[in-house]
């Protein structure tokens, strides 16, 4: 990526040529096509636009869109995975205009590149030529996926759009079936396998396996829609049911295709830290397709976002992301017990705890690898996190505090990253995920570099497994789901405890925080039974000063959650619309 780096006035130049507004009209030409397809600084500079663009729901995607930053860092914050910092823990429904992404713009200038690189391949070699061509198939199959997951059905437009040699009407596009939509993601997917070499050029340009793996998680993501949604809008919206095992095995097939190639990653003996690197590790066999970064050129402020309050840097910023307890309880033992967490004896009087990680000793690694969790250690400190202090437990006096500067008897009340002020956790919890403990100097907005991995192989194994059991093929699934919780830690199951509901959970355990478990339950159609009036718990350690020892509450945080149905659909944004009539809106809109 770096050649792709440095050629930002070529690319702005090239964007002027190749931009449109909402009619899709072309402004008069800056640099002619011999300019930019005969030479290789031009191609190069056209692709860098087309990956620039690509809608990677990355670090700095948010519900207001791409190449961000705000409050609302990522999807899991409404999914039930995590709330936000205390002053915005209302846990709002999601809207309709969040989230959205009609993606023309990059389309257009896809069918740009395919119309008309072709007239001039014959002067670069075919392999290159083909490799070209193959990416802007792919990216072409990205870009729609993206608006079909949001809207359903869309305009497939393979062609470029020219106004005034096309009148206005005939620029007025209807929309597509949902089921047309998918399969020519599938039909584009297939045409980059095709093309597309089996080793990528250079790190995060895409090959034939990329393709594989989009295609794998694209048709999984069909298959759901038709065997668990609803027919609307004479098709607009929906697959037929009978569709859904062609979907489920094209998925499968794709998945398959990449055995051999890439691996779960596996390189620390010790699984809890073997989690945690997989994400920071640039040599991994585990990554299919990631985002890079590097500073100061191009970077995020993911760690700004999640670093305990203990650790934040100058700019102020920490603790946004807070895990629920919801979420934490999820994940069974290791011996294969329920994850939720014995608080209380038979009385329900809560139990004492000499340090807060007591409380964690059989927990799963890949929840430790995921979860900072009260008291743990990062960055070679232990993670102080107390709501408040008692003098004597129930009858005495509690401190509370909103700043780990308010001492009892010369004590924290609430810890170095308690629970209280705006940049501390409000649920008990941090985000470790994704985290750089190897980051030099102070955490800061702008400052983060590690790479976004969108496609890793831990995900294709969970595909597989999905479509495998959905086919069928038990003993397939059971397999890699296994596979899957050797790597974690987790106790194996057996092929009586593989369902549906099973598999969805390892999904959002192991994806969680990798803005997956938002689309897969929607794709499940059971957001608006998960998150019907629902409110998330905290759970609260409190230090009893006279014992020296610990006990934990749980505790109702934010406001409730509903999930609107309609959004299982998002609005299609308003103005396009406006633009074109023969556009449907969708329902509750």
């Amino acid at each position: 990526m770096k050649k792709f780096k440095n050629i930002l006035l070529l690319l702005f130049a090239l964007l002027s040529v190749v931009a449109c507004n909402k009619l899709d009209i072309p402004p008069m030409n800056i640099i002619q096509d011999k300019d930019v397809f005969t030479k290789e600084s031009g191609i190069t500079a056209y692709m860098a636009s087309l990956y620039n663009d690509m809608p990677i729901e990355d670090f700095n995607f948010t519900r207001n869109g791409f190449h961000q930053l705000d409050s609302y860092p990522g999807l899991y914050t409404v999914t039930g995975e995590a709330l936000l910092c205390p002053s915005n823990l209302s846990f709002t429904s999601p809207q309709g205009g969040w989230w959205q992404y009609w993606g023309y713009g990059t389309i257009r200038n896809v069918n740009y590149f395919l119309s008309t690189f072709p007239k001039y391949a014959n002067i670069f070699p075919k392999d290159r030529s083909n490799i070209l061509l193959g990416e802007a198939h792919f990216i072409r199959a990205y870009n729609y996926f993206a608006m079909v997951k949001r809207y359903g059905g869309v305009p497939i437009i393979t062609e470029v759009q020219n106004y005034p040699e096309q009148s206005i009407e005939k620029l007025k596009v209807p929309r597509d079936s949902e089921k047309s939509v998918y399969e020519y993601i599938g039909q584009e997917l297939d045409s980059a396998i095709t093309l597309l070499p089996e080793v990528s050029s250079e790190p995060g340009r895409v090959n034939k396996y990329v393709a594989y793996a989009l295609k794998s998680r694209a048709m999984l993501y069909a298959g759901s829609i038709a065997q668990y949604g609803k027919i609307q809008l004479d098709g607009l919206l929906g697959i037929p049911a009978t569709d859904a095992q062609k979907f489920y095995q094209a998925s499968y097939d794709a998945s398959v295709a990449l055995a051999g190639h890439y691996s779960l990653y596996r390189k620390y003996s010790d699984k809890y830290e073997n989690y945690w690197n997989l994400f920071l590790d640039d040599d991994s066999p585990e990554n299919i397709f990631c985002e890079y970064y590097k500073y100061p050129e191009k970077t995020h402020s993911f760690d700004a976002q999640c670093i305990p309050h203990q650790m934040m840097g100058p700019d102020g910023y920490s603790s946004f992301v807070n895990p629920t307890l919801e979420f934490v309880e999820m994940f069974d033992d290791v011996n294969g017990n329920s994850g939720v967490l014995k608080v209380d004896d038979a009385n329900g009087n809560p139990l004492r705890f000499k340090n807060t990680m007591d409380l964690f000793n059989n927990v799963e690694p890949r929840l430790r690898g995921t979860v900072i969790l009260p008291g743990d250690g990062f960055k070679g400190e232990a993670i102080e996190v107390y709501r408040g202090t008692y003098t004597t437990y129930p009858s005495g006096e509690l401190f509370t505090a909103t700043n780990a500067n308010v001492l009892y008897e010369g004590k924290s009340v609430i810890g170095k990253s308690g629970m209280g002020n705006n940049e501390m956790t409000g649920t008990g919890f941090f985000n470790r995920k994704y985290q750089n403990p190897y980051m030099v100097g102070s955490v800061g907005l702008w400052r983060s570099a590690q790479k976004y991995i969108d496609i890793r192989y831990g995900e294709i194994l969970l595909n597989r497994a999905e479509a495998a059991f959905q086919l069928s093929k038990i003993d397939d699934a059971l397999t890699a789901i296994n596979d899957i919780r050797d790597r974690a830690g987790a106790r194996l199951l057996t092929q009586s405890q593989l369902t549906a509901k099973s598999i969805q959970k390892e999904r959002r355990m192991e994806l969680s925080f990798e803005n997956q478990t938002y689309w897969d339950l929607r794709r499940w159609r059971i957001s608006d039974t998960e998150m019907n009036n629902a409110q998330y718990n905290a759970l609260s350690p409190y230090y009893l000063f006279d014992e020296g020892k610990f006990i934990f509450k749980k505790e109702t945080v934010g406001a409730k959650y509903t999930f609107d149905v309609k959004v299982y659909y998002v609005q299609i944004p308003t103005d396009q619309i406006f633009t074109n009539n023969k556009l449907i809106q969708n329902p509750g809109y």
